[in-house]
């Protein structure tokens, strides 16, 4: 099996369907345990699948809120230290400011292991009091909608 990976610097498009058919093909039978934070600074909506690598382990789910209006949308993601930091989809605008200046979005990271976390938030980032509670209740469940 091809193991494509989002950073080969070929067509991020056709990269992440090419994950999304082998995370499709991998979790077909099953439901994959996502990672989902158990405290979060606001209501969240739902916590879904938004990018993933069954070959690296590379995951990244959407925090959508209650409120959207209010509260900013955000992604968590999991993935080897040893990648470059995710950048597909608006998360991007994080490590490439300049390719939309109005669209503020900020980066988080942290190490576990072989594992770098990144916390991606749209506008301000977290306080460091908020991000270590999010940091200590990660939890892998299902995806979930309220």
């Amino acid at each position: 099996m091809s193991n494509v990976s989002a950073f080969d610097g070929d067509d991020p498009d056709r990269l992440a369907g090419e994950r999304f058919r082998r995370w499709s093909e991998r979790y077909a039978e099953e439901e994959p345990l996502l990672p989902s934070p158990g405290w979060w600074p606001w209501p969240l909506q739902e916590v879904v699948h938004r990018d993933g690598d069954p070959d690296t382990g590379m995951v990244a789910v959407d925090l959508l809120p209650q409120h959207d209006r209010v509260d900013p949308e955000a992604v968590l993601v999991r993935q080897p230290r040893d990648e470059p930091p995710f950048d597909y989809g608006w998360p991007g605008a994080a490590w490439h400011p300049e390719d939309d200046p109005e669209l503020i979005v900020r980066a988080q990271q942290w190490d576990d292991g072989p594992w770098r976390w990144i916390l991606f938030v749209r506008g301000d980032p977290l306080p460091a009091e908020a991000l270590r509670r999010v940091q200590d209740t990660i939890e892998w469940r299902p995806a979930w909608a309220l």
